[in-house]
């Protein structure tokens, strides 16, 4: 888990925004802001999102999305909203970043993106299920 802090950028849907120091917190799913915060950006929850706190605390807290901007990079991302407590930087908002965290050095690092499967082996892998199922080698459940 990587803890330090970086200054963001946040828009809300009626463009509101605000910079602010976030607490990049890898072992966060999602971006986190307090209520307040959510408030004076006119962030309106789409859904109840169940959440599991450091603490092993069970609960439920409102999603959001907001438009978050760091290091020149910009991405609209899900936003939980708590009662209080520091804005966290979690792993989702990262990675849609395309950034990682160093915490030794405790700065944020450009990354790939990674892809599981190429289109190419996607393709061959198709064709060579089709061509099983027309030999009737697998079985179609």
């Amino acid at each position: 888990m990587g803890l330090f802090r970086v200054p963001a950028h946040l828009t809300g849907p009626t463009g509101r925004s605000e910079t602010i120091d976030v607490l990049v917190d890898t072992g966060a799913t999602f971006l986190v802001v307090p209520r307040a915060l959510a408030e004076r950006l006119e962030l309106t929850p789409t859904r109840m999102c169940p959440i599991q706190t450091a603490g092993g605390r069970e609960e439920a807290w409102p999603l959001a999305e907001v438009r978050l901007r760091l290091d020149g990079h910009e991405v609209t991302t899900p936003c939980l909203i708590a009662e209080e407590g520091p804005a966290l930087l979690g792993a989702v908002a990262l990675e849609s970043l395309l950034l990682a965290a160093d915490p030794v050095a405790r700065r944020l690092l450009p990354v790939k993106a990674f892809v599981g499967a190429s289109p190419r082996s996607v393709d061959a892998a198709a064709a060579v299920h089709e061509d099983r199922l027309a030999r009737d080698e697998v079985a179609v459940v």
